[in-house]
């Protein structure tokens, strides 16, 4: 679900980029970005790895910024078109952060079972 959620972020992300202005598109994005809310909502974390217990919570933190962006987007306040992506871009870096780390601190805690 995330994995959809994120290639519709980025495949309406990128039009108004191009200067291509689909009214939909604006939608569809704002769908990815709540698709992502359900999801990082809805997993859990049942270990005891307070590192990993943070990155979760950044991961839902991350799609918030994302539903946020989304709001920006269809529903500008200031008339700039550009204050969503400011969202948009600390949402992508949040969650590439969480990826990363993620997979470090989970390949540690492999290694340190097979240890045990």
């Amino acid at each position: 679900m995330l994995s959809l959620a994120m290639l519709l972020l980025v495949g309406t992300a990128v039009l108004p980029l191009l200067n291509v202005y689909w009214e939909p598109a604006k939608w569809i994005y704002a769908f990815g970005a709540v698709l992502a809310l359900a999801e990082r909502l809805t997993e859990r974390y049942q270990g005891s790895n307070l590192r990993i217990r943070r990155l979760y919570m950044m991961g839902k933190i991350s799609a918030l910024l994302y539903c946020i962006s989304a709001y920006l987007l269809i529903f500008s306040p200031t008339g700039k078109t550009t204050d969503w992506l400011a969202f948009l871009m600390a949402g992508a870096v949040m969650q590439t952060y969480c990826m990363l780390v993620y997979d470090h601190v989970a390949k540690k805690e492999q290694q340190g079972k097979k240890q045990k």
